[in-house]
């Protein structure tokens, strides 16, 4: 019922906070915490796509290095000991990054971050966008695309996760559009709804 109620409501407030509050960066960060706060997120945490997406990540980086961006609390990211060398997460989101420490996994680390300007020295075998491209401009999403490659290791690639099946034409057809390679497209499930994607860029 919760779930249904916030939809409704992210659908109705989708215009004004498209062109009010993500622009604006305090108010973005206010917004995203709010929402954390207020457990509208929670349900995301039980649902997962099973081993999805380090079973395929491993498919190229064993033991991999692994950026999240848009982590939120990160709890429906499976995190096997043992299968990761590192994660590391960045959200906007103070409440969510909160609770992702909260997990206490091993071999992990978050940052407090704007995705769309975040930079590291670190270089990561895999860098996953999942279920964040949505929540930026078309511009923004090709900047952010065009700026990843420089993070990634020499057998770096990065994951766009798009459970959205109304969406994933739309973001395929914006990948394919700023010149970076798709190598795969996988089927991807969040729960019981349809199969979206994940996309394996170079």
């Amino acid at each position: 019922m919760m779930n249904a109620l916030f939809a409704s409501l992210s659908r109705v407030l989708r215009g004004p906070v498209e062109r009010y509050v993500r622009p604006n960066r305090r108010l973005n960060s206010i917004a995203w915490d709010l929402q954390y706060k207020l457990g509208f997120w929670r349900y995301l945490d039980r649902l997962s796509d099973g081993e999805m997406p380090l079973a395929l990540i491993e498919t190229w980086a064993p033991m991999p290095a692994i950026l999240d961006l848009g982590c939120g609390s990160s709890a429906n990211m499976p995190l096997p000991p043992g299968r990761y060398r590192h994660y590391h997460g960045v959200d906007v989101s103070r409440a969510a990054i909160a609770q992702a420490r909260g997990l206490a996994r091993p071999h992990t680390s978050f940052s407090v971050a704007d995705i769309r300007t975040f930079t590291t020295p670190s270089r990561f075998d895999a860098i996953l966008l999942r279920e964040v491209l949505y929540y930026l401009s078309p511009h923004e999403q090709r900047e952010l695309l065009l700026r990843l490659p420089a993070l990634l290791s020499p057998r770096g690639r990065i994951v766009v996760q798009v459970h959205d099946v109304t969406r994933a034409s739309d973001v395929v057809d914006l990948v394919r559009g700023c010149g970076v390679p798709v190598d795969r497209e996988v089927p991807a499930r969040l729960g019981e709804g349809p199969a979206g994607a994940f996309l394996v860029l170079r």
